[in-house]
């Protein structure tokens, strides 16, 4: 019978996706993913087969956190398309609680910046969570034209591609120290061309 492995697998993601977001892929390198896990190699190894193995382990980790955190109380679960998506950014970026993890921008959008020429595999990896993002805004936004809140003068894929447009700069903003209130701004104009305020 196979030995269990002594650790809670969760409690080392959380600790890993912390690393790996704060530092990036490259610079967190084994021997700081061990001291960050409170694992030894040979444990890390057993377990995630590798580091590449582990951030693909802890991109999955990441998306269910969105899911749990951000996706399912915001643009999932409102019955109003439109609060869906104003309400989604509310919540990622003025009401998100984790000033430091804001700090960080998206692990996915780092991810493709930093890795998608040097190791394809995990920058691919994030472009289909970002993809499925975009789905959800698809579906919102047809609703939203459906219900008359969007003019259907643009189709909702083109839409959706802006918000992500418009994600990816929130982000980047929240890495350069932005403040509540230019995110609150940059929201506002933002969404404005979407439903035509």
């Amino acid at each position: 019978m196979p030995r269990q492995p002594e650790f809670d697998r969760n409690q080392v993601l959380d600790r890993a996706l912390d690393l790996f977001w704060s530092h990036g892929y490259e610079s967190s390198s084994i021997s700081k993913l061990l001291a960050a896990m409170e694992m030894n190699r040979g444990s890390l190894y057993a377990a995630f087969g590798g580091k590449s193995n582990l951030y693909i382990e802890v991109l999955d980790h990441y998306m269910d956190m969105l899911r749990r955190e951000l996706f399912s109380c915001s643009l999932a679960k409102q019955d109003d398309p439109k609060g869906a998506i104003t309400g989604f950014y509310q919540k990622a970026f003025i009401e998100y609680e984790d000033k430091d993890q804001l700090a960080n921008g998206c692990l996915f959008f780092n991810t493709i910046n930093e890795l998608n020429k040097t190791e394809p595999k995990l920058a691919n990896k994030a472009v289909e969570a970002i993809e499925w993002i975009k789905q959800l805004f698809v579906a919102r936004l047809t609703e939203a034209q459906q219900a008359g809140f969007i003019k259907r003068e643009k189709s909702a894929e083109s839409l959706a591609d802006y918000l992500i447009g418009l994600t990816a700069g929130l982000r980047s903003l929240c890495k350069s120290g932005a403040s509540p209130e230019v995110l609150q701004q940059v929201i506002d104009t933002g969404l404005s061309p979407v439903f035509g305020e």
